[in-house]
């Protein structure tokens, strides 16, 4: 695995950033960092005292430019080796849709291609007036695999999939929020405010709960005959029975802010 610095972590109270720190290159992931963001988010995930997680990428000029194409060459110039490649790849994405904490994508630059795909793969994208987004692997005589293909259309639709991919042009961000891209563009200067105030509110609220609706909002995304009603029925009926259910409630009563603590 290459420089762990490639991918920062920090913690600052209940909220984690994780950052991709390759600026000079608008943050293009290598091979060994998909690796590295795969661990750091099994980690948070793991972190009983991190409750939302912001993910973005270092300096002004991209979130993230994908794939680090200058590896190819050595790293995908074989089908023996496209498949560890995307074996690598298709487990970061499962690891970070996976993880049952909300996601906030902070938004500056570029986002292309894999940065892109992960940027949608968090629950909610804030970007700035100046971001831009493309997918490019018709540019690049890339072949993207059916998984990919449908991230894209349960994402953004058949309809701006079809154009991303056909196309390969890039958009700018008040198409981004119109055609559903982000979740909000807000000007340059107030990018790293909104995005705080967003993961503050989220954090503040009762991690149960958050839980429980995310897990919600993935199965009501499903096939209704591939929900799992079980399992979203047992978490709310764990936030019923919780400590933090009867916070909510005396903290109501007597006009204050609840104190959450996730138990």
């Amino acid at each position: 695995m290459d420089d762990p610095k490639q991918i920062l972590v920090e913690r600052d109270g209940h909220v984690a950033r994780v950052t991709i720190n390759r600026p000079e290159r608008r943050n293009a992931i290598s091979f060994a960092a998909w690796q590295s963001l795969a661990a750091s988010f099994d980690n948070l995930a793991a972190d009983p005292g991190i409750r939302v997680i912001v993910l973005t990428g270092a300096g002004n000029r991209a979130f993230c430019a994908g794939n680090d194409i200058s590896e190819f060459a050595e790293k995908r110039s074989t089908p023996e080796q496209v498949e560890a490649y995307d074996r690598v790849l298709t487990h970061t994405y499962e690891v970070i849709s996976g993880i049952d904490k909300p996601l906030v994508a902070r938004v500056r630059g570029f986002a292309v291609g894999g940065g892109f795909e992960l940027m949608q793969l968090c629950d909610i994208q804030i970007a700035s007036a100046g971001a831009r987004f493309a997918m490019t692997p018709a540019r690049l005589g890339l072949g993207y695999k059916l998984a990919d293909v449908q991230l894209l259309v349960d994402r953004v639709g058949p309809r701006a999939a079809r154009e991303m991919l056909f196309t390969g042009r890039l958009f700018d961000a008040a198409e981004a929020e119109r055609m559903g891209f982000v979740t909000r563009v807000v000007p340059d200067e107030d990018l790293d405010a909104a995005v705080d105030a967003c993961a503050a509110k989220i954090a503040a609220n009762a991690p149960l709960s958050v839980r429980a609706i995310k897990v919600a909002i993935g199965e009501a995304l499903k096939p209704p005959s591939e929900r799992d009603r079980v399992r979203c029925d047992a978490l709310a009926a764990a936030c019923n029975e919780s400590e933090d259910y009867r916070e909510g409630q005396t903290a109501f009563a007597e006009k204050r802010a609840p104190m959450f603590r996730g138990r």
